[in-house]
């Protein structure tokens, strides 16, 4: 098969794309490789590992657990997820991550990152990895919120800054036909307007100001990302999945009967997709 997976991150809209990748996994649907940033990124170890059913018990049993989530921790680590608590604890005991399945799985996973001194998108492949997964948290190190990762003398934050949907990371690399799971509903455009206020982000980031111009891009950078999945969509070189109704979830939301909504929303629109999925992956494979 020649056809890429991309996964747009979202924070805990991640939960409409584990739904979808549950489908994927119970009718046996899986590619060669597979491109995530931030709760992408998350998601997409589930999936190697074929772990039906793990990533939405995460977000369900332990979005309000404080070792997971809190914002009083931000003032007290700068940093409102426990990652160490995630990828640690959470990760070999309470809901055991396959590790050897990912490892030796053939299916590859390039997770992306963003380089605080260049404002440029970085990617990492799978054969990089260790059981600590410094590269999937770096992916997930929101600006602001959590502090800046460094791996190899780079400095890292969120990969959804500098490329929220990696379809043009997956182009270069010559996986020219992709499946792109989405976690806005259809037409969505992002306002013209970054997460944070600019004077803060310049205070924070004083010392990356290709970061800050990076992270004020963002808004116009994922409108452009969006645009160009629905044009290649339309060419039939990509295949787009996103919730058939509009999202009422957001990054941070805590809501566990929201979260719910839209993993069952994610299950739903896979499910019917599938007979289009699946002649879309017979005709590039």
């Amino acid at each position: 098969m020649s056809v890429g997976l991309i996964l747009e991150g979202g924070g805990n809209r991640g939960t409409y794309t584990a739904g979808v990748l549950d489908v994927f996994m119970e009718n046996d649907i899986y590619f060669p490789m597979t491109y995530g940033v931030s709760a992408g990124a998350c998601n997409a170890l589930s999936y190697i590992s074929k772990q039906k059913g793990r990533s939405i018990r995460v977000y369900l049993d332990y979005i309000n657990d404080k070792r997971y989530l809190s914002f009083r921790r931000l003032k007290k680590t700068g940093s409102i997820y426990g990652f160490d608590f995630i990828f640690g604890e959470l990760a070999h005991e309470l809901v055991p991550f396959d590790y050897e399945e990912f490892f030796k799985s053939s299916m590859g996973l390039r997770v992306g990152a963003t380089d605080c001194v260049t404002g440029k998108p970085v990617y990492y492949d799978k054969k990089l990895f260790d059981e600590e997964l410094i590269h999937i948290r770096a992916s997930c190190s929101l600006p602001v919120v959590t502090p800046i990762v460094e791996i190899e003398g780079k400095k890292l934050l969120d990969g959804g800054v500098s490329e929220s949907i990696p379809i043009d990371t997956a182009l270069a690399d010559g996986y020219v036909n992709n499946v792109v799971i989405l976690t806005r509903e259809e037409g969505y455009v992002k306002k013209d307007k970054p997460e944070f206020p600019t004077p803060l982000l310049k205070r924070k980031y004083r010392d990356y100001p290709e970061l800050v111009n990076t992270i004020l891009r963002r808004p116009q950078e994922y409108n452009r990302e969006t645009a160009k999945c629905r044009s290649l969509a339309e060419k039939n070189r990509a295949f787009v999945i996103y919730p058939s109704e509009p999202v009422n979830v957001g990054r941070y939301s805590r809501k566990r009967e929201n979260l719910q909504h839209l993993y069952d929303l994610g299950v739903k629109d896979a499910r019917e997709k599938l007979p289009e999925l699946r002649r879309f992956i017979a005709l590039n494979s």
